[in-house]
This record gives structure tokens, sequence and C-alpha cells, in this order.
């Protein structure tokens, strides 16, 4: 039985270095996650034979050497049985026992551990809605005007815009990462996407502005809320939006620029130091609906 739970290991093993580590993926993926567990069961299975057949060799040697000996044969008696089998259940109990407090511990821990990330998440997203007012207002009137004009580089104010954007990260709570999203100038596209790696120096020392350019956006949720937010109106977000632009699943909040009263760019602020906080690798675990009401300069 040994030999044949080992000749499947091995098979198995093959299969699983080929498709894991060689990237072959000969396997669908449902395939992959069976010879998986199979592995660890018939690895584990074939363990404790191996080991029985060790202990049975040893005892059948142990046997041979006393019949050559000619020692009397050792009786066990009804009451060492007797003991030998409550151990034996007791110890079977004992295991259970310890197996399943583990079980509820670790239940307890994980919703405690989900509790706290939630309370944190909340927490932090408050904190980027309070920021989020302040931000817009540290926008100035030329930079207001540069932005609308598309004349950034020509107005001399990407010096500024990138001061100002890494000013945000340093300045508020959680190192909020500052996002624009303008109307593009050039045809097709239609927004470009501003951050403080957009900005960059040529070789010369003169600042380039290198947006990231797009024509719509992946999903129509997000596409439908960018369009909302330029309209001058408040998105709705009741389900979780991990978009190129907007991500309600991480702390962040979004706000609007206006000059002469039309808007003129979306702010976003997203914070990523609680990248990590979702307890054991649930995805996504929570979510937020954004901002109470529409915020602007």
């Amino acid at each position: 039985m040994a030999i044949v739970l080992l000749s499947f290991s091995c098979s198995g093993i093959v299969l699983w270095v080929i498709d894991e580590v060689l990237l072959w993926d000969i396997l669908p993926d449902a395939w992959s996650l069976l010879v998986r567990a199979l592995l660890i069961a018939g690895g584990i299975v074939t363990f404790v034979l191996v080991v029985m057949n060790v202990l049975l060799s040893l005892a059948l040697t142990a046997e041979a050497n006393a019949s050559r000996a000619g020692l009397p044969d050792y009786a066990v008696s009804r009451r060492a049985k007797r003991r030998m089998r409550q151990s034996l259940v007791a110890g079977l109990v004992a295991i259970a026992l310890i197996i399943g407090g583990l079980q509820i511990t670790n239940h307890f821990r994980a919703q405690a551990a989900a509790e706290a990330a939630r309370s944190e998440f909340s927490q932090a997203q408050t904190d980027l809605n309070t920021s989020m007012q302040a931000v817009l207002n540290l926008f100035t009137p030329p930079l207001l005007e540069a932005i609308d004009t598309n004349t950034l580089a020509e107005k001399g104010q990407l010096g500024n815009l990138s001061k100002l954007l890494s000013a945000i990260k340093a300045s508020f709570p959680h190192s909020p990462n500052a996002t624009l999203l303008v109307p593009a100038a050039q045809p097709p596209f239609k927004y470009a996407r501003i951050n403080s790696s957009s900005i960059r120096s040529s070789n010369d020392g003169k600042l380039q502005l290198s947006p990231e350019l797009y024509t719509t956006f992946p999903s129509e949720q997000e596409t439908q809320t960018i369009e909302q937010l330029f309209a001058g109106e408040l998105p709705a977000l009741t389900d979780p939006l991990a978009g190129q632009m907007i991500n309600n699943t991480l702390p962040s909040t979004w706000g609007v620029l206006k000059r002469d009263g039309q808007v003129i760019a979306v702010v976003y602020l997203q914070s990523e130091l609680l990248y990590d906080l979702v307890p054991y690798g649930a995805s996504p675990a929570f979510h937020h609906e954004g901002p109470d009401s529409l915020l602007s300069n």
C-alpha cells in the first residue's frame, strides 16, 4: 500500500511541479487544486504507513531475537489492556477537544480582527472625507486657470502642481495619494489622469507633463461615476468598485474643482497605508459609498 501511494505521490508531484513551478499550465484550475489536496493527503497517509511499517519491522525483529534467546512470552494483563484502551480513548478525545478549541479560538480571533479592521477602515475613510475640503481649497486661481485651459506647462504651473501633490501626501492623515482627472486636450482621448509621477524633469531640466490618457474606462460603473462627477452630481456607489480612477474598496474620497461654476477636474484621494488591512485574504472585505455630499472648492 505504501509503495502504491508513493508511486501516486511521485506522479502527482511531477504534475504539480510542471503545472505550478514550470508554469506550463497543463492542468485545469480545479484539477490543480485536486492534485494539491491529494498530494497533501497522500503524503500524510504515506508517512503514517511508513512509520507503521518501521514499527512493525522493529517489533518482528525484537520477537525473533527473543525467540532465539529463549525468552518467555510476555503476557499483557487484562487490566493493562483496559488501561491502554482508556488511554487511547482519552488521547483521541483530548486531540478532538484541542482541535475544536483551536477552531473556536481562531473563529473568535478572526471576528475580532475583522471588527478592528473595519473600525480602522471607517476611521481612515472619515479622516479622508474631512481632509478633502481642505485639499480642494489649496488649488489657487492661477492653478485652476491652467487646469481649465490645459496650459499647465505654458503658464509655468507644473512645478506648483507637483509640489502641491507631494505636499498633500505629506500633510494629511494616512498619507493620501492625490490624483487629478481632467478632460483630455487632444481627441480621441476623453480624460487625462495626472498624479505626482506624471510630472517629470527632462534632460534639459524642464518639467514635462505625461498624463495617463483614457478614451473611456473598462468598467461601466466607473464610467458613469466619472460622468456624474463632471456633471456636478454626487454618484451613489453601493457596490464595490476597484477601477482605474475610483476605488472604494480602499480608504478614499473624491471631490471636484470648479471655475466659473463649471467642473474642470475631479480630485481623488486614496490611502494605501491600509492596503494589507484585510484579514485572512478576503477581497474585498470592506467598501464605502464615498462622501455624503459633493465637495468642491
